[in-house]
């Protein structure tokens, strides 16, 4: 089974790259965080100021996509900036930092109408000024931008097609054992051929 070939796999460095033609690696973070971060990642993300947070959200399936997944996978950015100078500095910037205004502008101009190379199209969906329950600093801005990307996504590029496939890994109770420990019994081949 080739996991580099699943649609979340793929997506990442596809972001991160689109992202890195205006934030670049000497002066931005960019980091995988969960859509909602404790306290405690908060504290450590807003030591790595300018910072851009990639976060998995979830997809929402096409109902009628058949057999292939047609899908919108969810994504969101969480942008957090620190006052330099001025605390109008965490918004406006200076000539030491962009501001969390540009980064929200930026974001979104990036990401809204793209297409991904070989995963599908990208749009905005919202952006918003949040803050971290909990966190009393003055001289931080933070922002989130939800985005989707719009994909179609096959199990064979799995490779998956044979039970041996699937019991390679290592799912055991979806094959395995008698329906009285919890698996159950694959079911019968029917011989579809009509004898002449």
């Amino acid at each position: 089974m080739d996991l580099l070939k699943t649609p979340i796999r793929l997506m990442e460095p596809a972001i991160v790259d689109r992202l890195r033609i205006a934030f670049p690696a000497r002066d931005f973070q960019i980091a995988r965080v969960p859509h909602v971060l404790t306290i405690k990642e908060f504290e450590r993300v807003v030591r790595l100021t300018p910072f851009i947070g990639l976060a998995w959200m979830g997809i929402a399936p096409d109902r009628d996509g058949g057999r292939a997944l047609k899908a919108v996978a969810r994504w969101r950015l969480i942008l957090v900036v620190k006052a330099s100078s001025s605390l109008e500095t965490r918004f406006k910037g200076d000539v030491r930092d962009i501001g969390l205004d540009a980064m929200v502008d930026v974001a979104t101009a990036l990401l809204q109408g793209t297409t991904l190379a070989e995963i599908g199209a990208c749009a905005v969906t919202a952006a918003d000024a949040v803050y971290a329950d909990g966190w009393a600093d003055e001289a931080i801005a933070v922002a989130q931008v939800d985005f989707e990307i719009r994909y179609a996504f096959s199990p064979a590029g799995l490779g998956l097609r044979t039970i041996d496939d699937f019991r390679a890994l290592g799912i055991g109770w979806l094959v395995d054992g008698a329906p009285d420990e919890g698996g159950f019994e694959p079911p019968q081949t029917i011989d579809t051929t009509e004898s002449t």
